[in-house]
């Protein structure tokens, strides 16, 4: 059963729940494609979701006008 704990992620933050899952998608993408990770865990979904929730990775604005 440890292995069933390891895979748990603390839930998205209540305020931006869309936004986590947005970010948690298209940073899965990107370890998808090749990415390097900055955490452990065998999902790219939820190596994706403890990085944000660590803030390891974060949104960056599009800033086009």
């Amino acid at each position: 059963m440890h292995g069933d704990t390891e895979d748990k992620v603390e839930t998205a933050p209540k305020e931006n729940r869309f936004e986590f899952v947005v970010l948690a998608g298209k940073r899965a993408r990107q370890l998808l494609r090749g990415a390097l990770p900055r955490e452990v865990g065998e999902k790219k979904i939820t190596i994706a979701q403890r990085e944000i929730l660590s803030h390891k990775v974060e949104k960056i604005e599009d800033e086009t006008v």
